[in-house]
């Protein structure tokens, strides 16, 4: 049975979407007079085991897998006044080296929301801000609030060191929604400080780079359409980051990133049936930070500029009660205009595999018993241009790459899940 989609940006942020998939059951009749409004905590606790047939993926996954795939969350939120919410998140996630930083605040923030009439809201949020764009940013952490085990790795990178950056920032958010009818409007701006320090080899091209980011804040804009309380979604989103890098180290130049990407997604929600597309496209451009050695003062002034796309299509179908089956196609291309890969090849001496990564997913959802789940994908994949480097060395050297990596490759996840409920406050009664 269709369940209506709870927006998360107007209700209460990122929590509210993890607490409406982790509240589901009635609580123990144990209270205590706390004297004051409501206020939840729910937690999950994941554990994944991930296999390839070639290539590695969270970790050693050739010959027997691997278990480095956990993810463990506890969230908190409350209203100490009715326009007023607090709400945090702390996440622990080892995925071996695609992701080290263990315990991390996802995030922690305060908003204040006003109604205007009986069909608008407007409010503000500050502090750290779960980054509004497409359709799972806010709500990845868990598997109860993701629709698989892998979000489509073509826009929601695990392996490359982006997931940090497009979780969330440190900053301010402005929300609106206007609602008549069947239809409602929304839109959001953030401005803040992303978290880009675990993807500083990514952005700058160098192992292992240190030093740091300077420049204006990061904007995040997201405008959306929803009918029927979101049986039908279409959002528009964007990401406008321009920084400087400033190294540590005298043996790298200075430099410059830019980077722009507009992000569409649509969704369709029926009774049994779920039909999802996303579609990204990302300008980045980098001048500097290039090797200081030998002396080059061209180097300063080179620009590298390259435009990626990638893009999904989803069918989910809930064919018994407690089960759902997935299938998915998605792609990337790390250069738009050169999808297999081969111009790039030319100018790297890297395999034409590095730069694009084609996958179809079959996936099986089974909600067990009462708060436990189990889910598991197959993966067939053509490429490996999102694949980690740090799970895979070599794979970006031009002389060991082709025998680092291979180009076809299968990736089989499986993922246990169990959610829980420290406490939950309604009024001035806590249950547990």
């Amino acid at each position: 049975m269709y369940t209506p989609i709870v927006n998360p940006q107007y209700q209460s942020g990122a929590a509210t979407a993890l607490a409406f998939a982790l509240l589901s059951h009635p609580l123990g009749a144990r209270a205590i007079d706390l004297g004051f409004g409501d206020f939840q905590a729910h937690g999950f606790l994941s554990q994944g085991y991930t296999y390839t047939s070639a290539n590695d993926f969270f970790g050693n996954s050739q010959g027997d897998g691997s278990l480095e795939f956990t993810e463990l969350g506890l969230n908190v939120l409350g209203h100490p006044f009715p326009n007023l919410l607090l709400a945090a998140q702390g996440i622990y996630r080892d995925t071996a080296g695609s992701d080290e930083e263990d315990f991390r605040l996802d995030y922690a923030n305060i908003d204040y929301s006003l109604p205007i009439g009986e069909s608008s809201t407007l409010g503000v949020r500050a502090g750290r801000v779960k980054n509004p764009f497409g359709l799972y940013s806010e709500a990845r952490d868990a598997i109860w609030t993701r629709p698989s085990v892998l979000l489509p790795q073509s826009i929601y990178f695990d392996g490359i060191g982006l997931r940090s950056p497009e979780l969330s920032s440190d900053g301010g958010l402005l929300y609106g929604r206007h609602q008549f009818g069947d239809h409602a409007f929304t839109a959001e701006f953030l401005v803040g400080e992303p978290q880009l320090q675990t993807a500083r080899d990514f952005i700058t091209g160098f192992p292992d780079a240190q030093g740091r980011f300077d420049g204006r804040p990061v904007f995040i804009g997201r405008a959306g359409y929803e009918w029927r309380e979101g049986r039908f979604r279409l959002l528009f989103s964007a990401v406008d980051l321009d920084k400087d890098f400033d190294p540590n180290s005298r043996d790298v130049l200075p430099g410059n990133i830019k980077l722009f990407a507009p992000w569409v997604s649509a969704q369709v929600n029926l009774e049994e049936w779920s039909f999802t597309a996303e579609y990204l496209r990302i300008s980045f451009d980098r001048t500097g930070i290039f090797p200081a050695l030998p002396p080059d003062p061209t180097a300063r002034n080179l620009l590298v500029d390259n435009t990626s796309e990638s893009y999904y299509l989803q069918a989910q179908y809930r064919f018994a009660p407690g089960w759902s089956a997935l299938a998915r196609y998605d792609a990337f291309f790390a250069n738009a205009d050169d999808h297999d890969g081969s111009a790039t090849a030319r100018g790297t001496g890297l395999p034409r595999h590095r730069f694009f990564a084609k996958d179809l997913t079959f996936g099986l959802r089974w909600e067990f018993v009462e708060n436990w789940l189990v889910a598991a994908e197959d993966h067939n994949i053509d490429g490996t241009g999102w694949l980690s480097p740090i799970d895979n060395p070599g794979i970006n050297d031009p002389l060991l790459a082709r025998g680092a990596s291979d180009g076809h490759w299968d990736l089989f996840t499986l993922m246990f899940s169990y959610r829980f409920y420290p406490f939950v406050c309604n009024g001035r009664t806590i249950h547990r």
